[in-house]
């Protein structure tokens, strides 16, 4: 018999956590944001850094039995049990050129979403044109619609670089994209550039950002070159010998772009996109849910979708992707579950992609302070100078802008970086080893 004093405590669990507050269902059962990416893969030619799903020289009626098929897709979506229901912040249609597509077909598309989701009132409706798609009928009749994001990818002002890289386009197509484009309800444009290209010198570069600046367009992206293995790029320096610029020409050339787009009165929106804060408020809020990792569906040929812990990505073969949409087949290609530490990587990275991650974010997301699972590695950037730990976030400083790979590549683990085994697909990750 146990002392009068002692408290016999016996407990059973049924449930966790404990703790519960009372709801209103409407609140609690409210719909998520979520982003839409729909991928148009026709293109008048294939760049040679390029590795998108693309098409090249199709034929109209392929085009329309696609667009038929990605309605479809679109419309079935809802019928997955899996997902929740969503309220769509914003939408964009890449490619390829979605600019080759008529303006009916893509009004349909989007009409196609706004028949089958929640579209927010306020959505960021963006879309990609090549200059020589772009039509003043095709633009105006867009933008009525309710498109307000409107990117134009340039890519260089160098007839030569345009040519020797096997852009569609010329400098007499630039003029005549940009006069449209002003004499359009469009306002926030954003410009592609890319860079280093095979040939591609510091001054031919440089006067590129100068042009692109001269536009006075509200967002203007430097983006640094991939190259993919299954691109002309991949097979001319690897096989042939062909030099890219070297590294420190790299480098000079993305300060050179950082510092220009800087004093013009450009802001930084990702590691390699900025926006014109008197042009308009933000770069681009689809790749703000691409990149801190918000829910995004995709539709469409090898488009890829990212909700809760599901990964998954199309089939990249048109013909088949319009027959299985026929025959009431699923599209998936290949897919992943992520664990929470994959998760919780994957914030990271990607988040610095954007230039910075929220520490009251990551904690609200997974429970834990950030710097619990990653204070060593954010401690070791940090004094590398890659990296500012501070008190609301940690964000990128010039040098981690200048070289995030290496910041990104921290998190990594071994198992990131092994060969694919049997039945896996190495997917994301790009990589160029020279002697």
């Amino acid at each position: 018999m146990s002392d009068a004093s002692e408290k016999y405590i016996r407990r059973n669990i049924h449930t966790y956590p404990f703790k519960y507050t009372y709801s209103e269902f409407n609140d609690f059962f409210k719909m998520q944001d979520a982003s839409i990416y729909i991928h148009i893969p026709f293109c008048s030619t294939k760049c040679h850094f390029c590795d998108y799903t693309v098409y090249v020289n199709t034929k109209l009626d392929l085009r329309e039995q696609y667009v038929q098929a990605l309605c479809v897709e679109i419309e079935r979506f809802p019928d997955n049990p899996v997902f929740p229901r969503f309220e769509i912040k914003a939408i964009y249609f890449g490619g390829g050129t979605p600019g080759l597509l008529s303006s009916e077909q893509l009004i349909r598309i989007l009409e196609a979403v706004r028949g089958t989701f929640d579209v927010a009132a306020d959505a960021e409706i963006a879309i990609e044109f090549d200059p020589r798609s772009v039509e003043q009928e095709k633009v105006d009749a867009l933008f009525d619609a309710g498109f307000n994001r409107f990117s134009i990818g340039i890519q260089s002002f160098d007839e030569k670089i345009l040519k020797d890289t096997n852009r569609p386009h010329g400098r007499e197509d630039i003029d005549k994209a940009v006069d449209i484009i002003r004499n359009s309800g469009f306002t926030h444009v954003n410009v592609d550039l890319i860079y280093p290209l095979i040939g591609l010198t510091s001054e031919i570069w440089e006067d590129s950002v100068r042009r692109a600046i001269d536009l006075e367009f509200s967002c203007i992206t430097a983006y640094p070159l991939e190259v993919w293995t299954n691109t002309a790029y991949h097979k001319w320096i690897v096989a042939r010998g062909m030099k890219l610029p070297k590294i420190a020409e790299e480098k000079a050339m993305a300060l050179t772009a950082f510092n220009l787009l800087e004093a013009a009165g450009y802001v930084t929106g990702s590691t390699s996109g900025y926006y014109h804060p008197d042009r308009c408020r933000i770069y681009c809020r689809f790749l703000d849910y691409y990149w801190r990792t918000w829910p995004m569906i995709g539709f469409g040929v090898s488009s890829k979708s990212a909700i809760q812990e599901f990964m998954y990505t199309n089939i990249t073969d048109i013909k088949d992707y319009i027959a299985r949409i026929n025959r009431g087949e699923p599209v998936l290609d290949f897919s992943t579950y992520l664990s929470k530490d994959q998760e919780m990587r994957r914030v990271m990275i990607r988040g610095l992609k954007v230039g910075n991650v929220y520490k009251d974010d990551f904690q609200a997301r997974f429970g834990v302070p950030m710097k619990l699972v990653y204070g060593e590695i954010i401690d070791e950037l940090a004094a590398e100078d890659y990296l500012v730990d501070g008190e609301y976030d940690v964000h990128l400083t010039r040098k981690g802008q200048l070289y995030s790979n290496a910041v990104w590549e921290r998190f990594y683990t071994e198992d990131d970086l092994r060969p694919p085994r049997e039945g896996e697909v190495n997917f994301g990750l790009s990589e160029l080893i020279l002697d």
